[in-house]
This record gives structure tokens, C-alpha cells and sequence, in this order.
């Protein structure tokens, strides 16, 4: 569970050397820092989060490994049909993460902005 172990630990105890690949997916400097550390010696660290604001990181932690750093945006057209065919199914459910809808006129204060800034924020519906 979330917050009872050590990611590094439970990593240390599992692993030789770290994993191959971690992925960082919540957009702050901690877990960033984390999954470097995590990850062996010329692995490789993908963000695939959205950073809502700048962080302070030393890079310095990527020269000590030779931790190679990417990112993605993990959406193609393919992807996302596949996304709504399964939600059309039903084999997907979403309704338990969307935690506000709103209407398009206002995106940018009542989504956007509330995604960057309140972590409560999962996923805001559209209206259109």
C-alpha cells in the first residue's frame, strides 16, 4: 500500500541493481528523484506525468548512474479509440475517477487550472 514501505527498499529487496526501467507517473520532484534512484545504472527513467509547476533537481543524480531520462505522451489516435471502445463496452470503468465536469467555455480556470493546482483533481469531464 501507498505510504506503509519504501519504495527504495522494497525495490533494494527485489532487485541486484534497481530496475531496468521506471516510469514516473505523478508529476512532483519526489517521485521523480525516487525513480531515479530506483533504477539501475544506465537504466532509463520515463516521465510520462504532466509537471504542473517547475522543480528543483540536480541533475548531477543522472551523471553519478548514467540514468538515461525521457518522456512521453502515452496518446496516439489508435490509443485513444481503443480507450473509448472500452469504455462504450463497459470494460472500463471511469466513472469513479472523474471528479468534476464542466463546460467548455470554462476549460482553462475550471480544468486546467484545477488539475495544476488542487490535487484532488483526478479527472474533469468536458461538457460538449
Amino acid at each position: 500500500n501507498s505510504g506503509e514501505s519504501d519504495p527504495s527498499d522494497v525495490i533494494n529487496k527485489h532487485t541486484d541493481n534497481g530496475v531496468d526501467v521506471a516510469f514516473e507517473v505523478a508529476g512532483v520532484a519526489p517521485t521523480l528523484k525516487s525513480a531515479i534512484d530506483i533504477t539501475r545504472a544506465r537504466g532509463n527513467v520515463v516521465i510520462v506525468s504532466i509537471f504542473g509547476h517547475p522543480i528543483e533537481w540536480n541533475p548531477m543524480q543522472l551523471t553519478n548512474t548514467g540514468v538515461k531520462l525521457t518522456s512521453t505522451i502515452a496518446y496516439t489516435p489508435t490509443t485513444f479509440q481503443q480507450t473509448i471502445d472500452l469504455i462504450n463496452e463497459g470494460n472500463l470503468k471511469v466513472k469513479d475517477v472523474i471528479t468534476d465536469e464542466i463546460e467548455l467555455d470554462n476549460i482553462v480556470e475550471s480544468g486546467f487550472e484545477q488539475l495544476v493546482n488542487d490535487k484532488s483533481q483526478a479527472k474533469i469531464l468536458v461538457k460538449l
